[in-house]
């Protein structure tokens, strides 16, 4: 429609831009059933990543037993994100591939679960440049939705499902995903917007029905980022999740 509002054309106006390509979406689309997979066996999916990205890869022989292990790489190779190597055994395909591995495709559920939410627009793996009087820098965004002429954002964080409430360097980079993404809000968004962090670590303690990291939840509380946990990834949940994100606060 002539006239209609982009993110793009939304930035623009806030001293922002666009910068190079954006994550297809066509291919996102085509990696649906591999992701609706990869959520839904995360914990699985986790370890034998991890596998496929070292040089020793996995032995197909080794895993043949396992149900949903053999589904999971059947997925991964009818995408060409594996392959088998002279060896015999899976690795990552190439270097995009290994990208999508470590956390790509983390990028690409989000993208979809907000076009699932209602979104009227929404990007992924985005460079954002922007401009503040004679200063200048950019910014790497891994969500960016529109609904009508509201934006939203979030940041995804494939890292390890288990909490480690012993580990600084867990907790500090869940503690920095936190901070980065309320700078986000801070600088590109405006009232009534929301800012979201995905992240796939398990948050939440069900037995004692409590935070397993009650600082990073109260801070996020106070900052108003939407921490989306592991316990939220499955598709249905998620796609409300992402939703809150897409139509912001109605009293924005």
């Amino acid at each position: 429609m002539t006239g209609e509002k982009t993110i793009a054309s939304i930035l623009e106006s806030r001293g922002a831009f666009l910068k190079g390509q954006p994550g297809c979406e066509e291919t996102a689309r085509r990696h649906e059933p591999l992701l609706k997979v990869i959520e839904h066996n995360y914990p699985l999916f986790e370890p034998l990543r991890d596998q496929l990205m070292t040089r020793q890869g996995v032995v197909p022989e080794m895993v043949s037993d396992h149900e949903a292990l053999m589904e999971l790489l059947d997925h991964l190779r009818a995408q060409e994100i594996v392959r088998l190597s002279e060896e015999g055994r899976l690795v990552a395909a190439d270097a995009a591939a290994r990208r999508f591995l470590s956390g790509g495709w983390l990028e690409e559920l989000a993208w979809l679960a907000a076009m699932a939410a209602g979104a009227d627009e929404a990007i992924y793996s985005q460079v954002l440049g922007w401009r503040v009087g004679e200063f200048y820098g950019e910014n790497e965004i891994d969500l960016i939705v529109r609904k009508a002429e509201r934006l939203g954002f979030v940041s995804c964080k494939a890292l390890q499902s288990e909490f480690n409430a012993e580990s600084k360097k867990h907790r500090a980079r869940l503690m920095d995903a936190l901070h980065e993404a309320d700078n986000l809000c801070d600088h590109f968004g405006r009232e009534g917007e929301r800012v979201g962090i995905l992240v796939t670590t398990d948050l939440i303690d069900e037995v004692r029905d409590q935070p397993r990291y009650m600082a990073l939840m109260g801070k996020a509380a106070v900052l108003d980022v939407r921490i989306i946990p592991l316990e939220e990834l499955e598709w249905n949940s998620l796609v409300s999740a992402i939703g809150e994100i897409v139509h912001g606060r109605d009293d924005g």
